[in-house]
């Protein structure tokens, strides 16, 4: 994930907090609260990790109540004709969706659920796994699918969908012992991911030339 050195990433982030970040991501929110609850839903993810979305750009529409996925202004004519899972249902069947639109990441989700959240934008972080990791992942992944072994019917549709889990479970401590429980190399996959994301985090948060981390 390390895709440009720590000096380019903390000139960018130009001292910005986690909710900096996040709020720059939000092109549309229907009110504050939906905002906040945004706000909390991804400050559990490690700073490069934000910083890494940001800059990719990633963009986020928030939906309100009774509002389409469809309906937001960042997807495109492609990304509302799609069919998703191996049912094939429809963008507005989905509870939430990230999708590469131009040259931007598109996450379209409700406000009202953390998990969704967390899980949609645990998608657009796999734009950053390094070849390893895509490579650790496949075979996790067709490892799982031949013992029929995953936290919920959703994490069998993609490898995608496998890790996404995966990654929103891990913030969650009930959901994370069920991963560990039922994944154990995922979930050990998983930690090891974000803690070197965390490392690097407070690389960013060093002073210049200097080992010792910046104060918070």
């Amino acid at each position: 994930m390390q895709n440009q050195t720590t000096e380019q990433l903390r000139e960018k982030l130009a001292g910005k907090s986690k909710r900096q970040l996040i709020e720059e991501m939000i092109v549309r929110s229907p009110h504050a609260i939906a905002t906040d609850k945004m706000v909390q839903a991804l400050e559990v993810f490690p700073l490069w990790l934000l910083l890494l979305a940001h800059e990719h750009p990633t963009k986020i529409w928030l939906l309100d109540r009774d509002e389409k996925p469809s309906s937001a202004a960042i997807l495109d004519d492609t990304a509302r004709q799609k069919r998703w899972h191996s049912l094939q249902i429809s963008i507005d069947e989905c509870e939430g969706l990230t999708d590469l639109v131009d040259n931007y990441i598109a996450l379209v989700v409700s406000w009202r659920t953390l998990l969704v959240m967390r899980h949609e934008f645990a998608h657009a972080l796999t734009t950053f796994f390094s070849p390893e990791t895509r490579a650790r992942l496949k075979a996790l992944y067709e490892h799982a699918l031949a013992v029929d072994r995953f936290v919920e019917p959703l994490a069998r549709e993609s490898i995608g969908e496998y890790i996404s889990c995966a990654l929103s479970y891990y913030f969650f401590p009930d959901l994370r012992a069920e991963l560990a429980a039922t994944d154990e190399p995922l979930h050990a996959l998983v930690t090891a991911m974000i803690e070197q994301a965390e490392e690097l985090s407070a690389q960013l948060l060093a002073p210049a030339n200097e080992g010792e981390p910046a104060a918070r």
